[in-house]
């Protein structure tokens, strides 16, 4: 579908008529879907269930997350715990090894880091889709207008 995405209707800045307005909003309320079975998949390891159940936690508090976004989360949580292992990992062994082949020895990037690089990949994504970091929840805070406390036109009257 071409065009721009849907904004929600409250922090929507164009103008829309009262009755549209109306309309988008029970739209709005009909597609939001309850958050009682955002619970961690038995699939996810110790940290990975522990990350979920955080990440759960914290985005109810602004009612960011439901039971649809289960598989989203999830894949986000194993990523994370995924990654953290292999941070530890790199710790301790460090980013590069030795290599040897009949010509000598040489020093090689450690398979970790791409390893590492893929799952940055792949939290980056499910934290966008999410809504996780504070640039795309900048998309759901509705702006306050401010008030003008003189009107531009009073000047015109008083001459």
């Amino acid at each position: 579908m071409p065009g721009r995405q849907r904004k929600v209707v409250d922090i929507s800045t164009g103008k829309i008529g009262k009755n549209k307005r109306s309309a988008r909003r029970q739209q709005e309320r009909k597609i939001k879907l309850p958050r009682d079975a955002l619970s961690p998949p038995e699939w996810l390891d110790e940290d990975a269930a522990a990350e979920f159940t955080r990440v759960a936690a914290e985005a109810g508090q602004i009612d960011l997350l439901d039971n649809l976004d289960l598989a989203i989360l999830a894949v986000y949580a194993n990523a994370w715990s995924r990654y953290m292992a292999l941070v530890q990992h790199i710790q301790e062994n460090g980013d590069t090894g030795i290599r040897e082949n009949k010509w000598g020895e040489y020093e090689v990037m450690s398979p970790y880091l791409s390893a590492q690089e893929r799952y940055v990949k792949q939290i980056m994504q499910c934290s966008t889709k999410l809504g996780l970091a504070t640039t795309d929840r900048l998309k759901l805070i509705v702006p306050v207008k401010e008030d003008k406390a003189v009107n531009k036109f009073i000047k015109f009257l008083d001459a």
